[in-house]
C-alpha cells in the first residue's frame, strides 16, 4: 500500500505555504484554478503560516520532514517538495447547496 504523502511548500502569490499531504494531485483537479482545485488548496493548507520568505517556507518543511521521519510511521514517500500557483491563496470556499429533493 502506498503512503501516496509528502510535505508540500506551495507558492501562491501572497507567499507560501507548508503541509503534510496526502493525494496532493487534489490540488490540481480539473485545473489549479478551478473552483474544485482551489477548495483543496484551502483545505490542505489552511492552518500554515504563511511565510514571505522562501527559505523560512524550507526550514518549516524541514521541521516537519525531521518530525515525521523521527515518529512511530517514518515514511514520506514523496519527500519535501515546491509546487505553484499563480493565484492568491483561495478564500474560504461557500458550502454548496444540496440537491434539491
Amino acid at each position: 500500500m502506498s503512503a501516496d504523502n509528502g510535505i508540500y511548500i506551495a507558492k501562491f502569490t501572497d507567499g507560501y505555504r507548508v503541509t503534510h499531504a496526502q493525494a496532493i494531485d487534489n490540488c490540481f483537479y480539473g485545473g489549479d484554478c478551478s473552483e474544485e482545485a482551489k477548495a483543496f488548496q484551502y483545505e490542505y493548507f489552511k492552518d500554515s503560516k504563511v511565510y514571505i520568505v522562501r527559505e523560512e517556507a524550507w526550514g518549516r518543511a524541514r521541521e516537519l520532514s525531521d518530525e515525521i521521519l523521527t515518529s512511530e510511521w517514518p515514511v514520506l514517500e514523496y519527500g519535501v517538495n515546491e509546487i505553484s500557483f499563480d493565484h492568491d491563496f483561495p478564500t474560504r470556499p461557500e458550502a454548496k447547496a444540496e440537491d434539491d429533493e
